[in-house]
């Protein structure tokens, strides 16, 4: 039987038990290991086929094999799994849409992207950061998977940073914020009047990313997580669908439905007889107590600065993000 129990210590136990009782926390718990994010490609006969995977790992560079799995349901399985060759398409960080298009079955979802064909006639995809052209050395049944290991026929290395995916979200890669600070500190040294302060820019990703981790205290004491706080403000816009939601909020398909199935346990959520979904009175009181606490933590962070220097700081953001 699963259990969980609500901590605000970062090591804290949030589920655990027999993962054949609770598949659900199971998945999630294997979410907690972040993937970069693929779109599998191959050719069958005439038609392009193309599956978004983030199962992908490097197996061994002699011979230069490479591995992914494929639902034993999915209605891509025979093109991949019976097929001769494929390719890998690593995302990169600005093509979250494409990464959402080919999860979902599509007519041909090839016919709105720019590609070419690689060495094996499959489609290797424009803007991303990695092409891997393979043939199928071997496959493998999985459980409910097919495990599928490519042997590398070319590699394509280009430019740019990945997409991540990591508890059941797309996410960027950045670097840690210790090395954004000694990094910075010799660079900014340089000025004539001998400042050693890290770098502007660094401080903002080390303030984001640390004024974030102690806002998550806040939703921890409301029970909810950054993902539940993103789809209570989407339903609260009015989206109802679970692919809307999705894609709104930069999530997975199946951790939508797994926060959506949260909330109508505990009643912040209601499915109307038409399948829309809406947040109930409990679910709007949740919203509202979100709100309240972010604004709460914003004025207690700002304490003890003055307005003037607020509105400075913002207008120093507002250029930065729209130059």
């Amino acid at each position: 039987m699963t259990t969980t129990p609500m901590s605000n210590t970062a090591a804290s136990v949030q589920e655990q038990g027999d993962p054949a009782s609770d598949t659900r926390a199971f998945r999630r718990t294997l979410g907690q290991f972040a993937t970069g994010v693929t779109v599998m490609t191959t050719t069958d006969g005439e038609r392009q086929v193309g599956m978004s995977v983030n199962s992908f790992a490097a197996v061994s560079l002699d011979p230069p094999l490479i591995s992914w799995s494929i639902r034993n349901e999915s209605r891509s399985l025979n093109a991949f799994a019976q097929g001769e060759h494929f390719s890998v398409n690593v995302l990169a960080e600005d093509q979250v849409e494409i990464a959402t298009l080919f999860s979902r079955p599509q007519e041909d979802p090839f016919n709105d992207l720019s590609w070419i064909a690689g060495i094996h006639g499959d489609p290797l995809l424009d803007d991303a950061i990695a092409h891997l052209e393979c043939t199928v050395e071997e496959t493998h049944k999985g459980g409910d998977h097919v495990i599928v290991i490519g042997r590398v026929s070319k590699f394509t290395r280009l430019s740019g940073a990945p997409l991540v995916f990591f508890g059941g979200q797309y996410r960027v890669a950045k670097e840690h914020p210790q090395v954004e600070l000694t990094s910075a500190a010799p660079h900014a040294s340089t000025s004539t009047d001998g400042d050693s302060s890290p770098l502007f820019v660094s401080l903002l990703k080390s303030t984001e990313q640390r004024m974030s981790r102690l806002f998550n205290e806040n939703r921890d004491r409301l029970g909810i997580n950054t993902a539940g706080s993103r789809v209570i403000n989407i339903l609260d816009d009015g989206i109802t669908s679970v692919a809307e939601i999705a894609d709104q909020a930069l999530l997975g398909e199946a951790t939508v439905e797994d926060t959506l199935n949260d909330f109508k346990t505990r009643g912040w959520v209601e499915e109307r007889v038409s399948g829309e979904l809406n947040l109930t009175a409990a679910g709007e009181s949740i919203r509202g107590k979100l709100l309240k606490a972010a604004t709460e933590f914003s004025a207690e962070k700002l304490a003890g600065i003055s307005e003037s220097d607020i509105q400075a700081a913002r207008r120093v953001l507002v250029h930065l993000l729209t130059s």
